[in-house]
């Protein structure tokens, strides 16, 4: 319980790390009993359905939609239950300030409750951010969908009449328990697998060989955003295997979204000079986007298109191909580049075209400027 409680706190201070804590070893009847209590001081407690019932799962299912994170079902059984828990934890910690107004500033209510909603969405983007790695942008605009999904929802309730009653009637809730028992408990285990899987990890970081582990659990980090965790873990599984180059690449991964070009640079370099085809040749298109932010563009230019040659229907690396073309005052094999990105993103496989899409779409604004 006092773990739970410091979770609880450090929303306030450090919510990425708390969310992260929230994932890891979170208790989902914390959250629900602690958002409960403070909704039945405040008198709300209505106010929690929307949260649970629409805010949540339609976050699932927009940042399903944006980042091609499986199917809708395979989502939602996948992430229901961690978003459901960072959401309650959310909406309690932006909510817990108002008990000390309902009994000295009653007046200044309703401000409050705004005040708390605005919260809860800022806190609900970090909580989207750590569960499904969505970026800070595309986090933002997933809690503000959400919240117009569950506004609508709370409003459009009484435009039903009595057919939600009727469904919630005791009756309805025995005959419909044995039919949908699977599904709950699918997306009750979303949670708990998450949690044994990094609990699993951390006991085989015990051994002080096991290179993988610091590995995999740097992956989960990195996936979260939480780069000051995913580098420590990196750094420790190349100093366990330096002939690794797997690590050193995910280093120079987050390296380049830090805007750190010259220590991504080094960690890529000795990515690829460890293995040439680390993750199918992604090590070369990963070393000439760095050259090419360096403005290194006579060796980014080799090495994507030696990528290229070896995946040429790779539109990221075609894109970035092109921005080299185009920096070169090359326009025509720039645009050549550019038209094949586009093709090669509207041709991929059904499973891979949301995250093709954004180097399309940006190969499409390089196009025009041409």
């Amino acid at each position: 319980m006092l773990d739970q409680l410091k979770i609880l706190l450090r929303v306030y201070v450090q919510p990425t790390k708390a969310f992260g804590a929230m994932l890891d070893t979170g208790s989902l009847l914390f959250a629900a009993v602690a958002a409960a209590i403070v909704a039945v001081a405040m008198q709300s407690l209505s106010s929690l359905a929307p949260v649970a019932f629409l805010f949540a799962p339609a976050a699932v299912l927009i940042t399903a939609s944006w980042l091609g994170r499986g199917s809708m079902g395979v989502a939602l059984q996948r992430d229901y239950a961690p978003m459901l828990a960072c959401t309650l934890i959310a909406w309690t910690a932006a909510h817990l300030p108002i008990l000390l107004l309902v009994w000295l500033a009653p007046q200044a209510l309703t401000i409050a409750r705004i005040a708390a909603i605005a919260y809860f969405l800022i806190l609900s983007a970090f909580a989207i951010q750590a569960v499904t790695g969505a970026s800070i942008p595309q986090a933002i605009a997933t809690a503000a969908g959400a919240c117009a999904v569950a506004i609508g929802g709370y409003f459009g309730w009484d435009q039903l009449g009595g057919v939600p009653y009727f469904f919630l009637s005791p009756f309805m809730l025995i005959w419909l328990y044995p039919v949908l028992r699977s599904y709950a408990d699918g997306f009750g285990n979303g949670l708990r697998s998450r949690q044994n899987f990094r609990r699993n990890l951390e006991a085989s970081t015990l051994n002080p060989h096991d290179a993988d582990a610091q590995y995999q659990l740097g992956l989960i980090y990195q996936e979260r955003r939480n780069y000051t965790e995913a580098i420590a873990r990196f750094s420790k599984a190349a100093q366990i295997d330096p002939a690794d180059p797997g690590a050193h690449h995910q280093l120079g991964v987050i390296a380049r979204e830090q805007n750190r070009f010259e220590d991504a640079l080094s960690h890529i370099a000795k990515a690829h000079a460890l293995d040439q085809k680390h993750s199918s040749s992604e090590v070369w298109r990963d070393l000439g986007a760095t050259n090419f932010a360096l403005n290194n563009l006579d060796q980014a230019c080799t090495q994507l298109e030696t990528y290229v040659e070896r995946r040429e229907y790779d539109p990221q690396g075609l894109y970035w191909l092109g921005r080299v073309h185009k920096s070169s005052n090359r326009a025509t094999d720039a645009r050549s580049a550019f038209e094949r990105a586009i093709e090669a993103a509207n041709t991929a496989p059904p499973h891979l075209r949301r995250q093709t899409a954004k180097w399309g779409s940006q190969s499409r604004v390089e196009l025009r400027s041409l």
